[in-house]
């Protein structure tokens, strides 16, 4: 998977919990979409701020042979999104503030792999715009996720150590050969 693909799983999975909190089928967008239409009516943006890992990976061998180990990786990781919520009621946005710890988000976060950390209000984004047309409110949302990935490594197959030690006036050579 590349790394663009991974954020727009991270981004379809949190559409599907702003979506699943609000009760709205394809309520949330992701943000900055070059050239698209502003949806009508209410609706919520979202944007992955930034990535960044927590934690150990842990490490299990997948499969060895003579010359070669290959190793999965999994690396916790903790995601912070942003996301606009724009409406008029101010529904949604107490939905998308207060709905994290439903049961049913519960069973969606052990579905996806993602996990709910917290959600704190940004800023009241009405109050920044010239004329308020329209509410919004902007929030943090911090979920874990685990990256998964590969990596093949080399065995070690022999190995072979030299070298001298001196003992008084005594030269001893050393000579250690292990091979496989």
């Amino acid at each position: 998977m590349t790394a663009k693909s991974i954020q727009r799983q991270d981004l379809q999975v949190m559409q599907l919990f702003v979506d699943t909190m609000v009760g709205i089928p394809q309520f949330s967008y992701p943000a900055q979409q070059n050239n698209a239409p502003k949806p009508s009516g209410d609706f919520a943006h979202i944007r992955l701020l930034e990535e960044y890992p927590v934690g150990i990976p842990s490490t299990a061998t997948v499969t060895q042979d003579d010359l070669t180990t290959t190793r999965r990786i999994f690396s916790p990781v903790k995601l912070r999104f942003r996301i606009g919520v724009v409406d008029t009621d101010g529904i949604a946005s107490s939905k998308v503030l207060h709905g994290w710890t439903t049961e049913v988000m519960k069973q969606l976060m052990i579905t996806t792999g993602y996990g709910f950390i917290r959600c704190t209000p940004i800023s009241n984004e009405s109050a920044k715009l010239e004329k308020e047309w329209e509410m919004r409110q902007g929030f943090s949302v911090e979920l874990y996720a685990t990256r998964t990935f590969e990596e093949v490594v080399d065995n070690i197959t022999q190995v072979v150590i030299s070298g001298q030690f001196v003992e008084g006036n005594f030269l001893h050579d050393l000579n250690i050969n292990i091979n496989n």
